[in-house]
């Protein structure tokens, strides 16, 4: 039985004869012959040490185009032509003269020696271009695996790369939750290997070993089935036809698909690594916001239940002792944080409507100044003891919003100055028109925010002081920046010089935007 290398060796001989056919023989036939046509043409002008040499070209060049022995061929050639037409007695093999017996066996020898060096030059030359082949196709599969992310991805870069250099269809085969060898999910390629032996990728798998053609000399097996080995464990089966076994046996081509499969599974491990770390990471916020929604929710709704019942029960006890005047201020404070027991369920319903993309704007052509009006009523009640100092010129931009969502984010930035400045300072409104875009600021006098805090201050659940009368559930800025951003624009605060902070929010200005006279402003 042949080993391995020998059927290579055998094969490779096959190719290079296949490749080269006959045409070497034929070459190292055809150039002695045309150089003794010349010689004999110019035999008067010529010596016989001319004639040698101008042979030994022929050789030279022969060797270095089609190898070894055919220049050995051209330079027994050579000797023959020059004992036949040149050396006397010409048209004899016989030789008389010593000297031209002398230079004709040294022409043959220097013939083999530069034949045989210009052999070694030339193979030098093809192992030189067949590394620099490999280490190219090694470069751009691992050019493209390190941009790749998916799974999918690598899996279409692995079966291209290996069909582009070893010429064969094949496809990667992966383990399912039972550990069954099947194809992937994704739509086959057109160069993908169909109508693979399963079994035998399950017994490649299970063993991480080679199996299939080559390996069992009975079965009548057309693809091989290569394990990916990983570094916990076989990861799938390439399944590779063995349509071109030369280009897959031999041993440099065998190092070169092992290195393509060690890079393809080091990628996959990276991959399936990355996504374990972003489940994980996804998990951890997961219950991070779950926890810090309970907190929220149990604190913000427990202050405002004691109150109510602390309330009932007073009445429920002692209503009939009690004056109109104590009776109403209970009835009050049962409404108030009934109130804001409702604005908190509000907001939690507005943010996960926000979150989960159900929002649909409702977009139309307004003027700011109507929107802000609106807001402004809402908080008629709230706002009743403060100035609300409106800053803006004439000619405002039209913006093209939905008003309900936009004076929701008013009216939570308005209450928020209300709560967080002290009682009677002013709120100013400031509106702008830029090629940006329009700007509204809402600025307030109270104590601003820790610069630490700034980044912070549009996260959910996040508040500066969690357990001030004044705190919320830590949505409403969050539902503010949702809702700006669904509108394309943008919203950031700051604090203000002399204390205080500036909320600024910023509305795209689209093209061809319609045009509104100041009398139609009213």
């Amino acid at each position: 039985m042949m080993s391995q290398d020998s059927k290579s060796n055998g094969n490779c001989t096959g190719v290079s004869r296949a490749r080269y056919g006959y045409w070497p023989w034929f070459w190292g036939v055809v150039v002695p012959l045309i150089l003794t046509l010349l010689d004999w043409l110019f035999r008067q002008w010529l010596t016989s040490s001319n004639i040698l040499m101008f042979d030994l070209l022929g050789v030279f060049f022969v060797a270095i185009r089609f190898g070894f022995w055919p220049s050995i061929l051209a330079s027994l050639i050579n000797a023959a032509s020059f004992a036949f037409f040149f050396a006397p007695p010409i048209f004899s093999f016989a030789i008389a003269d010593r000297e031209n017996l002398a230079g004709l066996a040294v022409t043959i020898l220097v013939g083999a020696v530069t034949s045989k060096l210009a052999q070694t030059i030339r193979f030098q030359k093809r192992e030189a271009e067949q590394r620099e082949h490999r280490a190219s196709a090694l470069y751009r599969l691992s050019k493209e695996l390190a941009e790749a992310q998916l799974e999918s991805e690598i899996v279409e870069i692995g079966v291209r790369h290996v069909y582009s250099e070893f010429g064969s269809r094949n496809t990667l085969l992966f383990p399912d939750h039972n550990g069954l060898i099947g194809y992937p999910g994704e739509p086959p390629l057109e160069i993908s290997l169909q109508g693979a032996d399963l079994d035998r990728a399950q017994s490649a798998f299970q063993k991480g070993q080679i199996t299939g053609y080559g390996t069992d000399p009975v079965a009548n097996v057309t693809a091989l089935y290569v394990p990916l080995n990983g570094s916990t464990g076989p990861l799938g089966v390439l399944a590779l036809e063995a349509v071109d076994l030369p280009q897959i046996s031999a041993p440099e081509q065998r190092q070169l698909l092992d290195t393509f499969l060690n890079q393809i599974v080091h990628t996959l491990e990276r991959a399936r690594l990355a996504e374990q770390a972003q489940d994980a990471t996804l998990k951890i916020e997961a219950e991070t916001l779950r926890n810090s929604l309970l907190s929220s929710i149990s604190h913000d709704l427990r202050t405002p239940l004691a109150t109510i019942v602390t309330a009932a029960t007073t009445l429920e006890a002692d209503g009939e002792r009690l004056d109109d005047a104590h009776r109403k201020k209970l009835v009050a404070a049962i409404s108030e944080e009934a109130q804001r027991m409702s604005d908190l369920t509000t907001k939690i319903l507005a943010m996960a409507r926000l979150e989960a993309g159900e929002v649909v704007l409702n977009r139309q052509w307004y003027a700011p100044e109507e929107i802000i009006g609106s807001a402004l009523r809402r908080l008629d009640k709230r706002l009743k003891g403060r100035s609300i100092n409106l800053n803006m010129k004439d000619g405002q931009a039209l913006i093209y919003v939905d008003a309900v969502l936009l004076q929701q984010v008013l009216v939570n930035l308005l209450d928020n100055a209300d709560k967080y400045s002290p009682a009677g300072l002013p709120i100013d409104i400031e509106l702008q028109t830029t090629p940006l875009g329009l700007f509204i600021s809402i600025v307030d006098r109270g104590a601003g925010v820790p610069d630490s805090m700034q980044q912070k201050i549009f996260n959910k659940f996040f508040r500066v002081h969690a357990e001030t009368a004044q705190s919320g559930v830590g949505l409403g800025l969050s539902i503010c920046r949702s809702i700006v951003e669904a509108h394309g624009g943008m919203i950031e605060m700051s604090n203000r010089d002399g204390g205080g902070a500036v909320f600024k929010l910023r509305l795209p200005i689209p093209e061809h935007a319609p045009t509104i006279t100041p009398e139609e402003r009213g």
